[in-house]
């Protein structure tokens, strides 16, 4: 059974840091604090627990589903979270030193402009599990359920 409970409270988590980081970093003092660094660095985290934990538990389920919808969404959002997993390992390469937990803005007009696409990728991608993904995982098992019944 999937946690969706776990799943909307990491999606909350993701959308409110983003939130407040891109809103801090809009002057440049704010981008050396400690505060902003560590939400950055939380940020993160948390952006990685929640693909790897949509790709495990959701697509791995409709992927084993007989479903052709089902299975064709799931390929289609591993696939999208390879090219998204791609891009932020660039963006994090660009901006920050991950062992050291540092951030290296020499840039801040392209720190700000890069964090604000990468953030609204991010952000685009939840919307999209809520709207594609989390009604097929539903369908999948209400369907379980009452084949278990």
């Amino acid at each position: 059974m999937v946690n969706f409970a776990r799943c909307h409270e990491q999606n909350h988590k993701i959308t409110e840091i983003s939130n407040v980081f891109l809103y801090l970093i809009r002057k440049r003092a704010m981008c050396d604090t400690d505060c902003a660094r560590q939400l950055f660095f939380e940020y993160v985290s948390k952006v990685r627990q929640h693909m790897e934990m949509v790709d495990a538990q959701f697509c791995g389920r409709l992927i084993q589903s007989q479903d052709r919808l089902m299975v064709n969404t799931a390929d289609r959002f591993l696939s999208g979270s390879v090219e998204i997993k791609r891009i932020f390992a660039a963006y994090l390469k660009d901006w920050c030193d991950e062992r050291k937990q540092e951030l290296k803005i020499a840039d801040h007009a392209a720190f700000v402009r890069d964090t604000n696409q990468m953030f609204g990728l991010v952000l685009d991608r939840i919307q999209r599990e809520t709207e594609n993904l989390y009604p097929l995982i539903r369908r999948l098992e209400e369907r379980t359920e009452r084949v278990a019944a």
